[in-house]
Protein backbone atom coordinates (compact mmCIF):
# COMPACT_ATOMS: atom_id res chain seq x y z
CA UNK A 1 0.00 0.00 0.00
CA UNK A 2 1.28 3.30 -0.91
CA UNK A 3 1.20 5.87 2.39
CA UNK A 4 1.84 9.39 1.98
CA UNK A 5 5.37 10.41 2.65
CA UNK A 6 6.34 12.53 6.22
CA UNK A 7 7.53 16.38 5.90
CA UNK A 8 9.77 16.95 7.76
CA UNK A 9 10.62 21.00 6.77
CA UNK A 10 9.10 23.32 4.68
CA UNK A 11 10.31 26.97 3.53
CA UNK A 12 9.29 29.52 1.76
CA UNK A 13 11.13 30.16 -1.61
CA UNK A 14 9.09 32.82 -3.33
CA UNK A 15 5.71 34.94 -2.88
CA UNK A 16 4.49 36.20 -6.42
CA UNK A 17 0.57 36.95 -4.80
CA UNK A 18 -0.95 34.54 -7.43
CA UNK A 19 0.76 31.46 -6.19
CA UNK A 20 3.41 30.93 -3.88
CA UNK A 21 6.51 28.33 -3.86
CA UNK A 22 7.65 26.17 -1.28
CA UNK A 23 10.58 23.50 -0.83
CA UNK A 24 9.73 21.03 1.07
CA UNK A 25 11.63 17.79 2.76
CA UNK A 26 9.98 14.49 2.88
CA UNK A 27 11.34 11.36 4.24
CA UNK A 28 9.52 8.15 1.63
CA UNK A 29 7.73 5.36 4.32
CA UNK A 30 8.93 2.70 1.85
CA UNK A 31 12.65 3.87 1.82
CA UNK A 32 13.34 6.15 5.25
CA UNK A 33 14.83 8.17 2.75
CA UNK A 34 14.70 11.90 2.68
CA UNK A 35 14.13 14.15 -0.78
CA UNK A 36 13.51 17.91 -1.36
CA UNK A 37 10.28 18.75 -3.20
CA UNK A 38 8.90 22.06 -4.58
CA UNK A 39 5.37 22.77 -4.15
CA UNK A 40 3.27 25.41 -5.79
CA UNK A 41 0.28 26.60 -3.66
CA UNK A 42 -2.68 28.40 -5.35
CA UNK A 43 -6.24 29.13 -5.39
CA UNK A 44 -8.15 26.45 -6.54
CA UNK A 45 -9.72 26.37 -9.96
CA UNK A 46 -13.35 26.23 -10.99
CA UNK A 47 -14.12 25.10 -14.67
CA UNK A 48 -17.85 25.16 -16.39
CA UNK A 49 -19.14 23.07 -19.22
CA UNK A 50 -21.85 25.28 -20.26
CA UNK A 51 -24.67 23.95 -22.69
CA UNK A 52 -27.29 26.12 -23.96
CA UNK A 53 -31.08 24.84 -23.92
CA UNK A 54 -30.50 24.63 -27.80
CA UNK A 55 -27.66 22.16 -26.80
CA UNK A 56 -24.48 24.72 -27.81
CA UNK A 57 -21.83 24.15 -26.19
CA UNK A 58 -20.20 27.77 -24.49
CA UNK A 59 -16.39 28.41 -25.02
CA UNK A 60 -14.38 31.46 -24.80
CA UNK A 61 -11.44 31.78 -26.72
CA UNK A 62 -8.98 32.91 -24.62
CA UNK A 63 -5.44 34.45 -25.34
CA UNK A 64 -2.60 32.58 -22.93
CA UNK A 65 1.09 34.11 -22.61
CA UNK A 66 2.31 30.43 -21.47
CA UNK A 67 1.89 29.57 -24.66
CA UNK A 68 1.28 32.49 -26.90
CA UNK A 69 -1.61 31.80 -28.49
CA UNK A 70 -4.94 31.70 -28.07
CA UNK A 71 -7.26 28.96 -27.57
CA UNK A 72 -10.83 27.48 -26.99
CA UNK A 73 -11.53 26.72 -23.48
CA UNK A 74 -14.22 25.90 -21.07
CA UNK A 75 -14.94 29.17 -18.66
CA UNK A 76 -13.36 28.94 -15.73
CA UNK A 77 -10.73 30.41 -13.15
CA UNK A 78 -9.44 31.16 -9.48
CA UNK A 79 -11.67 30.45 -6.96
CA UNK A 80 -10.39 33.21 -4.79
CA UNK A 81 -13.26 34.90 -3.54
CA UNK A 82 -13.20 34.76 0.30
CA UNK A 83 -15.99 32.64 1.67
CA UNK A 84 -17.22 31.69 -1.68
CA UNK A 85 -18.21 28.21 -2.56
CA UNK A 86 -17.02 26.47 -5.66
CA UNK A 87 -20.45 26.13 -7.41
CA UNK A 88 -20.80 30.16 -6.77
CA UNK A 89 -17.60 30.54 -8.21
CA UNK A 90 -18.35 28.68 -10.93
CA UNK A 91 -21.59 30.60 -11.58
CA UNK A 92 -19.40 33.91 -11.10
CA UNK A 93 -16.62 32.83 -13.70
CA UNK A 94 -19.24 31.51 -16.37
CA UNK A 95 -20.94 34.91 -16.16
CA UNK A 96 -17.52 36.78 -16.12
CA UNK A 97 -15.74 35.24 -18.82
CA UNK A 98 -18.93 34.36 -21.23
CA UNK A 99 -21.96 36.29 -19.71
CA UNK A 100 -24.18 33.20 -19.79
CA UNK A 101 -25.58 31.98 -16.46
CA UNK A 102 -28.52 30.61 -14.63
CA UNK A 103 -29.51 26.80 -15.45
CA UNK A 104 -28.81 24.11 -13.74
CA UNK A 105 -25.14 23.47 -12.17
CA UNK A 106 -23.62 19.92 -11.08
CA UNK A 107 -20.46 18.79 -9.80
CA UNK A 108 -18.80 16.50 -12.40
CA UNK A 109 -15.63 16.06 -10.13
CA UNK A 110 -12.74 17.24 -8.56
CA UNK A 111 -9.28 17.28 -10.19
CA UNK A 112 -5.55 17.73 -9.60
CA UNK A 113 -4.25 19.65 -12.48
CA UNK A 114 -0.33 18.60 -11.79
CA UNK A 115 -0.28 16.87 -8.39
CA UNK A 116 3.52 16.75 -9.00
CA UNK A 117 3.98 20.27 -8.34
CA UNK A 118 0.76 21.92 -7.89
CA UNK A 119 -1.23 21.86 -4.67
CA UNK A 120 -4.83 22.86 -5.65
CA UNK A 121 -7.66 21.12 -7.22
CA UNK A 122 -9.85 22.16 -10.11
CA UNK A 123 -13.84 22.10 -9.47
CA UNK A 124 -15.64 20.99 -12.92
CA UNK A 125 -19.15 21.71 -13.51
CA UNK A 126 -21.38 21.19 -15.76
CA UNK A 127 -24.10 23.48 -16.44
CA UNK A 128 -27.72 22.71 -18.51
CA UNK A 129 -29.78 25.34 -19.64
CA UNK A 130 -27.92 28.50 -19.88
CA UNK A 131 -28.87 31.44 -21.16
CA UNK A 132 -27.01 35.04 -21.84
CA UNK A 133 -27.75 37.25 -19.19
CA UNK A 134 -25.62 40.82 -20.19
CA UNK A 135 -22.43 41.00 -21.40
CA UNK A 136 -18.61 39.08 -19.98
CA UNK A 137 -17.01 41.13 -18.28
CA UNK A 138 -13.43 40.00 -18.26
CA UNK A 139 -10.51 41.00 -15.89
CA UNK A 140 -8.09 42.94 -17.01
CA UNK A 141 -5.42 40.30 -18.00
CA UNK A 142 -8.33 38.82 -20.36
CA UNK A 143 -8.50 38.47 -23.92
CA UNK A 144 -11.65 36.43 -25.01
CA UNK A 145 -14.42 35.89 -27.04
CA UNK A 146 -17.49 33.79 -26.36
CA UNK A 147 -18.03 31.09 -29.48
CA UNK A 148 -20.85 29.17 -29.05
CA UNK A 149 -20.28 25.40 -30.63
CA UNK A 150 -22.18 22.54 -31.53
CA UNK A 151 -20.62 19.65 -29.07
CA UNK A 152 -20.34 17.14 -32.07
CA UNK A 153 -17.72 19.34 -33.36
CA UNK A 154 -15.30 18.72 -30.28
CA UNK A 155 -13.45 15.84 -31.09
CA UNK A 156 -12.64 17.63 -34.57
CA UNK A 157 -11.11 20.91 -32.69
CA UNK A 158 -9.34 19.15 -30.52
CA UNK A 159 -7.76 16.61 -33.05
CA UNK A 160 -7.01 20.01 -34.95
CA UNK A 161 -5.18 21.60 -31.90
CA UNK A 162 -7.71 24.55 -31.63
CA UNK A 163 -9.10 23.00 -28.43
CA UNK A 164 -5.43 21.91 -26.77
CA UNK A 165 -5.88 23.39 -22.99
CA UNK A 166 -5.45 19.71 -21.04
CA UNK A 167 -7.95 20.82 -18.28
CA UNK A 168 -10.26 21.92 -20.46
CA UNK A 169 -9.91 18.48 -22.64
CA UNK A 170 -10.30 16.74 -19.31
CA UNK A 171 -13.25 18.64 -18.57
CA UNK A 172 -15.38 17.81 -21.50
CA UNK A 173 -14.18 14.21 -21.06
CA UNK A 174 -15.92 14.52 -17.77
CA UNK A 175 -18.64 15.82 -19.08
CA UNK A 176 -19.09 13.45 -21.97
CA UNK A 177 -17.78 15.28 -24.77
CA UNK A 178 -16.39 13.43 -26.69
CA UNK A 179 -17.95 10.25 -26.23
CA UNK A 180 -17.31 9.51 -22.26
CA UNK A 181 -19.91 7.86 -19.73
CA UNK A 182 -22.66 10.31 -19.85
CA UNK A 183 -22.25 11.30 -23.12
CA UNK A 184 -23.54 15.03 -23.98
CA UNK A 185 -26.68 16.11 -22.70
Amino acid sequence: MIRPWQTIASEPVIDLGLFRVTRDVARSPRTQGERPFYVVHMADWVMVVPLTADGKLVLVRQYRHGAREAGLEVPGGLHDHAGEQPDEGAARELAEESGYGGGKLTLLGRLRPQPALFANRAWIYLALEVARHGAPAPDPGEDLEVVLLDPREVPARIAAGEISNAMTVAALALAGFPGGARGPA
